[in-house]
């Protein structure tokens, strides 16, 4: 026990492989989606398949597994798939807007 928190803590969460299983009956254990393999992340042809851009313009996909995983980096999947829409010079004065607050 953490003495500091000691008393403070209203609710705890915790999850396993097992409990994952159980709950969201994923045979294997795992909640994140695809597989993290090395070819996930060097092999072009799988790499293109999960791209924001689709062939239909103006279509775009975006969430977990689009370019990393898990739920946070979804969120900044987001902010790239947006920034992907905008194109550079939009998405480079954003970024700029947000760092100098101009």
């Amino acid at each position: 026990v953490i003495i500091q928190v000691k008393g403070r803590v209203d609710f705890t969460d915790l999850s396993t492989p097992l409990s994952i299983k159980h709950y969201i009956e994923a045979p294997h254990g795992g909640a994140v989606g695809l597989d993290h393999t090395p070819p996930r992340y060097c092999d072009w042809a799988i790499q293109k398949h999960l791209d924001v851009t689709t062939p239909i313009p103006n279509l775009y996909m975006t969430g977990q597994d689009q370019i990393i995983c898990g739920v946070v980096l979804a969120q900044l999947c987001g902010v790239i798939t947006a920034f992907r829409m905008s194109g550079f010079l939009p998405s480079l004065r954003i970024v700029l807007q947000s760092i100098f607050l101009i």
